[in-house]
C-alpha cells in the first residue's frame, strides 16, 4: 500500500503556506513539502539508505523534521526523531539501540553528539548543503515504494524517566491512524492554523498537533524553541485557531510581560497534555473566558482521550472520553474491569496504539492484556463515562502500609493561596518505608509557609497523607519532556531528610 500522503495532499491542495518558519523567514507550500521530500528521498538512496533502514534527526522544530518523515514514508525507511534534551548517555543508547544508519542534526546541538561514531553524524540541517539538496527549484522526482500496513514506519523513544529510553514502534497503520483519529476528533480543516511550540520529537507536538493539521491542509507555524514571550509575539502576529501545549508552557505565556488575551480571539480550543494540569493556570484562563481542556495520550498511544470545552467547565480535571476508533478499560491487578468510581489501571486499544517496544519482546508482552495496552496510569470513570487520571502507578507512595496518591495531596495543596505549584513525592523512611513530602513554588515569600500549609492540609487529609517535609523552590525542575522531574525531586527530598535526620523516625 502507498502511505505517501504528502504527495496526495500536494496534488489536491491549492498553493498556500503549509509551513511557516518565522525564525528563518521561510514558508513552504504543500507542493514544496512534497518536492523537498522527494529530493531528500533520492539523496538518502544515493547514500545507500534502503527500505527498513533507520534514519535519525536531532533537531529543534524545523521543516527538516517533516522532510525526513515524508522522505522516509516515500522510500520505506524508518523515521527516528531524537530527543535533544536527553543526557549524552541516553542519546548514545537511543542511537545504538535503534541501529540508525545516518543522523541529521541542527548545528547548535552537534555538541550533544560527541559520543556518537563520526560516520553516523551526517549533515547539518541548517547548512547551505542541506538547503540545496531539498531545494524545490531542483526537483528530482521519486517513485514511492509500496509498504505493508504493519511494516515499521517510525521509532520514537520514551523519555527515560525510569531507566534508559525504550524504542516505541509505530507501524504505518498505527502512525497514520493516530493522525486521522486526531484530525477527525478535533474537526481540523484546511482553514485552521496553529503554532507548534512543543518539541517535534514528542508525540504531543508532532503526532497530535503538527501532522493532523498538515494532513488536513492547514497552516503550521514553527516555533523553534519554546519561550513564553516569543510565543506571545507569534500569537499576536498569526492568531491561530487552536493550541496544544504542556501546562507549564501555558504558565510561561501567562507570566511573560507581553501576554495579551486579545491574541486569542480566533482560538476555538486550547488543549493541554503531557503533564498534570496546573489548577492556577486553568483558573486564570477561565477568568478570561477560555477553557483549557485535557487531552490524554502517551508515547505508546499518542492521542487516546480528550475532554470537550463544554464538559471541561463542569469537570476541569477530566480527560473526557476516548477519541474515535479507540477503546478503553479500567482494570484491576488481574486485568478485570473495576466498578464505576473505583480506581484501576487505564488500558487502551486501537490502531493508533504501538505494537510494542523495539528489541524488547518481554517488555512488550507484559505491557498488554487481552489486546489492551496497559498505560501505567491509575484512573477512575464516573457514571457519565468521563475518565479522571489519578496518578502514575509508579508514583504511588506506600507509607506504613497505606497507599497515598500524590495527586490527591497536590490537589489540596494547590488550593492554598500561598501555593503556585506543587509536586508530592515519597522519600525513604526507616519507620514507614516511605514518607510523604511536598515540593512547593510559592506565590510570595513566607518564612512560615510550611507551618501554614501543614495546618491547612491537616484539616483536609487523613494523617498518613500529610507531608512530613516541605521543600521550597523557585521553580520545579523539568525532565526531557517538560514534565516535573520527580526523580530529581525525590533525590532532593532524600538529601534533605538525611541532612535533617528525618530518616531517623524511630528515635
Amino acid at each position: 500500500m502507498n502511505y505517501d500522503w504528502i504527495k496526495t495532499r500536494s496534488n489536491y491542495d491549492e498553493v498556500k503556506a503549509a509551513v511557516i518558519d518565522p525564525g528563518k523567514g521561510t514558508e513552504w507550500s504543500y507542493q514544496d513539502l512534497n518536492i523537498r521530500a522527494e529530493n531528500l528521498a533520492n539523496y538518502l538512496q544515493d547514500q545507500g539508505i534502503k527500505r527498513g533502514d533507520v534514519v535519525g534527526i536531532f533537531a529543534p522544530n524545523d521543516v527538516a523534521i517533516l522532510d525526513m518523515l515524508f522522505a522516509s514514508f516515500k522510500m520505506g525507511a524508518v523515521f527516528l526523531p531524537i530527543n535533544w534534551r536527553l543526557k549524552p548517555m541516553e542519546i548514545e543508547s537511543v542511537i545504538s539501540d535503534s541501529g540508525a544508519k545516518l543522523i541529521f542534526y541542527a548545528s547548535n546541538h552537534l555538541e550533544s553528539l560527541k559520543g556518537i561514531p563520526e560516520q553516523l553524524i551526517h549533515m547539518d540541517i541548517d547548512s547551505p548543503e542541506y538547503d540545496e539538496i531539498v531545494n524545490p527549484e531542483h526537483h528530482r522526482p521519486f517513485k514511492s515504494v509500496d509498504v505493508e500496513s504493519d511494516d515499521l514506519a517510525s521509532l520514537i523513544y520514551t523519555s527515560g524517566t525510569t531507566g534508559l529510553p525504550k524504542g516505541v514502534m509505530f507501524t504505518y497503520d498505527s502512525f497514520v491512524s493516530n493522525v486521522i483519529n486526531t484530525a477527525l476528533t478535533y474537526k481540523i480543516n484546511s482553514s485552521y492554523s496553529t503554532i507548534i511550540s512543543t518539541p517535534m520529537f514528542h508525540v504531543l507536538g508532532f503526532n497530535d498537533l503538527a501532522l493532523p493539521l498538515i494532513m488536513a491542509g492547514g497552516t503550521l507555524i514553527l516555533h523553534r524553541y519554546f519561550d513564553g514571550g516569543e510565543l506571545n509575539e507569534l500569537m499576536a502576529k498569526y492568531q491561530p485557531n487552536y493550541l496544544i501545549l504542556i501546562p507549564t508552557m501555558y504558565y510561561g505565556m501567562l507570566v511573560a510581560d507581553n501576554f495579551d488575551i486579545k491574541n486569542f480571539k480566533n482560538i476555538e480550543f486550547l488543549i493541554q497534555g503531557g503533564s498534570v494540569p496546573l489548577p492556577a493556570v486553568q483558573k486564570k484562563f477561565e477568568s478570561m473566558g477560555y477553557t483549557l481542556i485535557n487531552g490524554y495520550g502517551l508515547t505508546e498511544a499518542p492521542l487516546a482521550m480528550v475532554n470537550t470545552p463544554h464538559n471541561a467547565i463542569k469537570k476541569p480535571m477530566s480527560i473526557g472520553k476516548p477519541v474515535m476508533y479507540v477503546d478503553m478499560r479500567i482494570v484491576d491487578e488481574d486485568h478485570n474491569d473495576v466498578e464505576t468510581g473505583e480506581i484501576g489501571e487505564l488500558a487502551v486499544k486501537g490502531k493508533n496504539v504501538t505494537p510494542g517496544y523495539w528489541n524488547k519482546p518481554e517488555e512488550t508482552e507484559k505491557s498488554f492484556a487481552d489486546g489492551y495496552f496497559l498505560t501505567g496510569d491509575l484512573a477512575r470513570k464516573d457514571e457519565e463515562g468521563d475518565v479522571f487520571i489519578i496518578n502514575r502507578k509508579k508514583e504511588l507512595i506506600i507509607t506504613g502500609g497505606e497507599n497515598v496518591l500524590p495527586s490527591e495531596v497536590e490537589a489540596v495543596l494547590s488550593e492554598h493561596p500561598l501555593v503556585r505549584q506543587t509536586v508530592v513525592v515519597g522519600y525513604k523512611s526507616l519507620k514507614f518505608g516511605e514518607s510523604v513530602s511536598a515540593v512547593v513554588v510559592l506565590q510570595e515569600d513566607d518564612s512560615e509557609f510550611d507551618s501554614k500549609l501543614d495546618e491547612y492540609v491537616r484539616e483536609r487529609l487523613a494523617g498518613y497523607k500529610i507531608p512530613k517535609m516541605y521543600l521550597k523552590l523557585d521553580e520545579i525542575p523539568l525532565n526531557s519532556t517538560a514534565k516535573p522531574d520527580r526523580m530529581a525531586l525525590q533525590k532532593m527530598m532524600n538529601q534533605k531528610a538525611q541532612a535533617e535526620k528525618q530518616e531517623d523516625e524511630l528515635a
